[in-house]
């Protein structure tokens, strides 16, 4: 059985698909962090430039909901946009963007917020789409201190409408983390074997990329 780490040296080439593919083969794609502390700890996007990677990261993540009735999928400015429209192509449905405020030239509800950098930030949606009743899953590319999903949330039922779940490749075991665990149905694409490393900020898988 090859190792977490072996693997991780067989995906180096960012468009190869193996013959096994297991849940979360795909997140020895994601790339370390090189540039230094203000930028994230890693950059789950390298997996997107993979076809396969993207249509199994996306089903995985909504392996958890194949039974709930979901009207619309939600994505978080900017990074959600991606895998949130790749969930909802998967599911058939539509996907509503929730924008960072100031980028929408149509009535919209806000939301403040603070950002896993600790910065305070406003989002918003559009008035039009939501409505009381409507079944909404709500995607982000990486969930670390909760604070923008838990602001997507609030924002959501704010408007009347329920938030069928949670997605995302990641969720931290932070308290924001842990909260959004606690009150919401959830799925995310993390084996437990690598949830510590997770939450370590540091993946085994990385020590390929510096061979």
């Amino acid at each position: 059985m090859p190792t977490v780490q072996s693997r991780a040296v067989l995906q180096m080439d960012v468009f190869a698909v193996p013959g096994d593919r297991h849940k979360g083969w795909y997140l020895s794609l994601m790339a370390p962090n090189t540039k230094g502390p203000e930028f994230a700890w890693l950059d789950p996007s390298r997996l997107y430039c993979n076809s396969q990677a993207l249509a199994d990261c996306a089903k995985d993540l909504l392996s958890p909901f194949q039974s709930d009735n979901i009207d619309l999928v939600a994505g978080m400015d900017a990074m959600g946009f991606i895998l949130g429209a790749s969930v909802a192509t998967a599911l058939g449905k539509g996907f509503l963007a929730v924008r960072k405020a100031g980028h929408l030239c149509v009535p919209t509800q806000g939301q403040s917020y603070t950002d896993y950098t600790g910065r305070e930030k406003t989002m918003e949606v559009r008035l039009d789409v939501l409505r009381p009743g409507s079944r909404v899953l709500l995607v982000d590319q990486w969930i670390e201190t909760g604070g923008t999903m838990k602001a997507a949330i609030q924002l959501v039922e704010k408007l009347g409408a329920t938030v069928v779940g949670v997605a995302a490749v990641a969720i931290e075991n932070t308290e924001g983390g842990r909260w959004i665990k606690e009150n919401y149905k959830f799925s995310h694409c993390i084996p437990e074997e690598l949830q510590s490393q997770i939450d370590g900020k540091y993946l085994d898988s990385f020590k390929s990329f510096n061979n």
